[in-house]
């Protein structure tokens, strides 16, 4: 491990002459105390004004990273009866839920919001009212300091996009504006310049669901007004800045929501039923891994993944976890367990579900 960047961070944070911990350099100190499990990471801040300073300044992240311990959290938006939406955010080590500060009252009622994760961040983007007109507003969660803020706006007012983040970029796709008809623009954010930067191409399907990133692709399909029938998709590549419409196996039987879980993608499909499937990339098809019983989990649902668990997070945020790892090795059985949903949210629908790593 690097020490100049210890020794870097120590001098960038403190001018005082206090130590972190009596008796030892800083840069000990330091290595000490980002090992501390992530769940007491809001005690550490209530010893010292040191402390504090150390364990919200970004190098106390770096370190964990650099040091393999990060500790991965799910973030779940959810709606209440009353339209309203909640962020709460599960410990899985500790099968324990923990509500987050209210989200800003302006977007507490929100439709079509897209949201995205980028460095620790949670990216609440566009989304439309009721009875209000798409907004290019963009809210940020930073899930270390438990904070909300804004963050640049969009340059076009979007509701009911698509996104994704790949290589430390947020991507904004297509969705429905302030006039007449579908977008067929997307738009990414740089975090480095604040800013969003705009573009525009006639693929930008219309009609946007799903959202998936794999292998750096961007991938979003078309909803069709017929509930399990997705009639197309396309593929945007970053690198090129190129849009590919998409017709295959894959994009036709792609029904619900995706996730990447090392090199495997997962979908869940609730058409009939619910049920976990895998792509095969080779033929460009999904294949099943099994059937989830409608007495453990209630739809709709979303996915969520930390390390080798797969997440499915239904109504009332009631959890099956499912070890993914130990599932391929006992063919045809899925190994799972359950984690209860929090009585506040008894009957909330899960709107998105995002993993943080801190």
């Amino acid at each position: 491990m690097g020490m100049k960047v210890l020794e870097e961070g120590s001098r960038n944070l403190y001018s005082e002459n206090a130590v972190l911990i009596p008796g030892l350099p800083d840069d000990l100190a330091m290595l000490c105390l980002v090992r501390v499990t992530r769940k007491y990471h809001h005690n550490l801040r209530g010893v010292c004004r040191r402390w504090r300073s150390f364990v919200a300044n970004d190098l106390f992240i770096h370190l964990r990273r650099k040091l393999g311990l990060s500790e991965g959290w799910v973030y779940v938006l959810s709606r209440d009866s009353s339209e309203y939406l909640h962020w709460d955010v599960l410990d899985p080590q500790q099968r324990k839920w923990m509500v987050l500060p209210p989200i800003p009252p302006s977007c507490s009622q929100r439709f079509g919001m897209a949201c995205e994760v980028l460095d620790g961040q949670l990216f609440f983007i566009g989304g439309c009212g009721k009875y209000e007109d798409p907004t290019n507003e963009v809210h940020v969660f930073d899930s270390h300091r438990h904070k909300w803020k804004e963050a640049a706006r969009m340059n076009t007012a979007r509701c009911y996009l698509a996104s994704g983040a790949v290589d430390g970029k947020v991507y904004a796709i297509g969705g429905t504006g302030t006039t007449a008809g579908a977008l067929t623009s997307w738009e990414m954010f740089d975090s480095e310049k604040n800013e969003w930067l705009s573009y525009d191409d006639p693929s930008v399907i219309q009609d946007l669901g799903e959202s998936l990133v794999m292998d750096g692709m961007i991938y979003v399909r078309h909803v069709s007004p017929t509930e399990g029938l997705s009639l197309y998709a396309a593929r945007y590549d970053p690198a090129s800045r190129i849009w590919t419409l998409l017709d295959d196996d894959m994009t036709r039987r792609w029904y619900g929501p995706a996730v990447v879980l090392g090199k495997d993608a997962y979908m869940l499909d609730q058409t009939f039923g619910v049920k976990l499937l895998s792509l095969n990339k080779a033929n460009k098809c999904w294949d099943p891994v099994g059937r989830i019983s409608p007495l453990l989990i209630r739809t709709p649902c979303r996915l969520a993944v930390v390390g080798s668990t797969l997440f499915v997070i239904g109504r009332g945020l009631k959890v099956l976890a499912i070890d993914m790892e130990n599932t391929w090795k006992s063919t045809g059985i899925m190994v799972t367990s359950s984690i209860m949903g929090l009585q506040t949210r008894a009957n909330n629908l899960v709107v998105c579900c995002k993993t943080i790593y801190i």
